[in-house]
Formats: structure tokens, C-alpha cells, sequence
């Protein structure tokens, strides 16, 4: 597993180092822009980013990656703010998953390896519903004439619902599909979706995922039906 860490506590990068680099091919950015342009320049299968860094703050690196990467690849964002705010924060720029320094070895190793077995949608393949299509790998989605680039975890989300419409999709199947038993905090499913609905709505498609009590949530692929 290749893996860019993009942290400037020069004694975490080494602690970090001694522990995975047995198993994991690593390397390392100490600024913003550096981790931004490894990240773009090479293949990685998770990039760990912390949240406080020199030259571009880790929310601005993951927004800018999520916008011009080629791949969904995951990103876990490590932080030493623990709230309910900044963790959505995190997860509406496309972060995966978050890890509260000070944090255990152990357990970053344990993420990584859940994070690299998470499904990345297979290349190549279209899904569309009525007027809707979207590019699952690069996350791009186009109604008519407009288009929009939806984050990792949102593309699957939405592959998920197109895939089962009209049916819903219960909260339980999202989570394990995007998580397994990983699960990084109760509100990230509802943060994720309510960014997807804010994503199709900028598209023009209002209201087009519906939560259905006690069943989860469904894409109204009447509303899919034509671009404008």
C-alpha cells in the first residue's frame, strides 16, 4: 500500500515512519502545497492529512484535490480538534475518515487498512437514471448541460441510490457499504447525504433523494428524468 502522509510535525513523521514503513510504502509532505502536489502527482491508495498545516490548511488541500484529482482516492484528516463542527467540516471538503491526535499507531494502522479496502466504483463504468449520469470513478456528474464533480464518498452514495432506485437503500447497507464496521462518527451519513442533496440541487434537481422512515433513502428518478 502507497500512502502520502502530509503532516508537519517532523517527531510524528518519524514516529509514523518506524511503525508503517515495514509494511507501506510512505511518503511525506510537511506543507500544504507540497502534500497538494505529491497527492496530484502520484498514485496513492490513502493520503493521511492533517488539518493544521503551513502555506494551505488541510481543508483547502482536500477541497483542491477532491477538484482536480483524477481518482477518488481516501483521505483521513488528522486533527486535534475533536467537535462536532469541525469534523463536519472535514467531511463536507471530502475527507473519508478523521483521527483525534494525540491518536495510537495501532489505530492509524487499522484505518488505513479499512480505508484501502473500501470499494472505489469500477473504472470505465457509466451509471444513468433518466437524464442523470454519473462517472463513478472520477465522481463527475452531468444532468443536461451541467455537470458538477461530487467528493468520494458522495459518488458512492449516489452510485448506491441510482442502483437501487426506486427502492431505498436502508442506513444500515450506506454505512456498511462505505464504512464497514468503521463507522467514523453517527452524524457522518447524514453529513454526507446532505451534501450530496446540496450537490444535486445546484445541478437543478430539487429534492431528489427522499429519507423514508424506518427504510432508509431513495433517489425519485422521476425528478432524474430530463436535464434542463
Amino acid at each position: 500500500m502507497r500512502v502520502l502522509i502530509v503532516e508537519d510535525n517532523r517527531d510524528l513523521q518519524a514516529n509514523i515512519a518506524r511503525f508503517l514503513e515495514p509494511d507501506f510504502l510512505l511518503d511525506f509532505a510537511a506543507t500544504g502545497p507540497q502534500g497538494l502536489a505529491l497527492a496530484l502527482a502520484n498514485a496513492y491508495d490513502v493520503i493521511v492529512l492533517d488539518l493544521m498545516l503551513p502555506g494551505m490548511s488541510g481543508i483547502e488541500v482536500c477541497e483542491r484535490y477532491r477538484q482536480l484529482a483524477p481518482r477518488l482516492v481516501p483521505i483521513l484528516m488528522l486533527t486535534a480538534r475533536d467537535t462536532l463542527e469541525d469534523k463536519q467540516e472535514g467531511f463536507q471538503a471530502g475527507a473519508d475518515d478523521y483521527l483525534v491526535k494525540p491518536f495510537s499507531l495501532r489505530e492509524l494502522r487499522w484505518r488505513l487498512d479499512a480505508l484501502a479496502r473500501r470499494p472505489i466504483p469500477p473504472s470505465g463504468r457509466r451509471l444513468t437514471l433518466g437524464g442523470l449520469a454519473l462517472e463513478p470513478e472520477s465522481g463527475q456528474l452531468r444532468w443536461g448541460e451541467r455537470t458538477v464533480r461530487l467528493h468520494r464518498t458522495e459518488a458512492l452514495i449516489l452510485r448506491l441510490l441510482m442502483e437501487a432506485a426506486p427502492a431505498a437503500v436502508s442506513t444500515e447497507t450506506l454505512a456498511e457499504r462505505l464504512w464497514g464496521e468503521d463507522v467514523p462518527d453517527s452524524s457522518a451519513l447524514r453529513t454526507h447525504v446532505y451534501a450530496l442533496r446540496k450537490a444535486l440541487a445546484g445541478l437543478g434537481i430539487d429534492h431528489a433523494i427522499t429519507t423514508r422512515r424506518n427504510e432508509g433513502y431513495s433517489l425519485d428518478a422521476r425528478r432524474c428524468q430530463t436535464g434542463p
